[in-house]
């Protein structure tokens, strides 16, 4: 185990920081194909909702740029892109080269092109221009990165004065029964 200034956390467990990016990359290699189905099973479905919530509550309009942080195989995304229209921009990202192939052969799938581009990028060493997007979401990944003040700070550098960030993600419960009923779900 890594000393307690070198770790981070993967699951309920204490890894070295160096290590667990490699260790959520194959994760999700494994079931990049599979994903879509794993959440609904997992969530009941209900993780669609709070996806349209968090699209209601981002008013994006007509011909902004969105970044789609952990974008995965693209519900908000696939979202975003109807929403900016053909004047505005999507970028779907993802650190994991698997996920953001099954998310771009969706949104292709789904008639989406020209709005939207595709980058496998690092949420903690964004390759985008200061003060260049409307918008950045990350939706159930921030738990994911290593470095999560490094990745904060780097979104807020990308967004244009009066930009938003929205972060959809999990949270442990206070409450004890309650916590456990939520341990066993995640």
């Amino acid at each position: 185990m890594a000393d307690k200034e070198h770790s981070t956390h993967f699951g309920y467990r204490s890894v070295g920081a160096d290590e667990k990016a490699g260790m959520v990359r194959g994760v999700f290699d494994s079931v990049a194909s599979k994903y879509d189905a794993m959440n609904d099973l997992m969530s009941l479905g209900v993780h669609r909702l709070w996806k349209r919530f968090a699209v209601e509550l981002a008013g994006v309009r007509r011909s902004q740029h969105v970044l789609d942080l952990a974008s995965g195989t693209g519900d908000l995304a696939d979202r975003f892109a109807d929403l900016v229209g053909p004047e505005g921009l999507v970028l779907m990202t993802d650190i994991n080269a698997a996920m953001l192939n099954v998310g771009r052969d969706r949104m292709l799938d789904r008639g989406h092109a020209g709005n939207l581009s595709y980058a496998q990028v690092d949420a903690e060493a964004l390759p985008f221009a200061d003060d260049s997007l409307d918008l950045v979401t990350i939706a159930f990944g921030l738990r994911n990165v290593t470095h999560k003040e490094q990745a904060l700070g780097a979104m807020y550098r990308a967004l244009k004065p009066g930009g938003r960030v929205l972060i959809l993600e999990f949270s442990k419960p206070l409450n004890k029964p309650l916590e456990k009923i939520y341990d066993l779900y995640s």
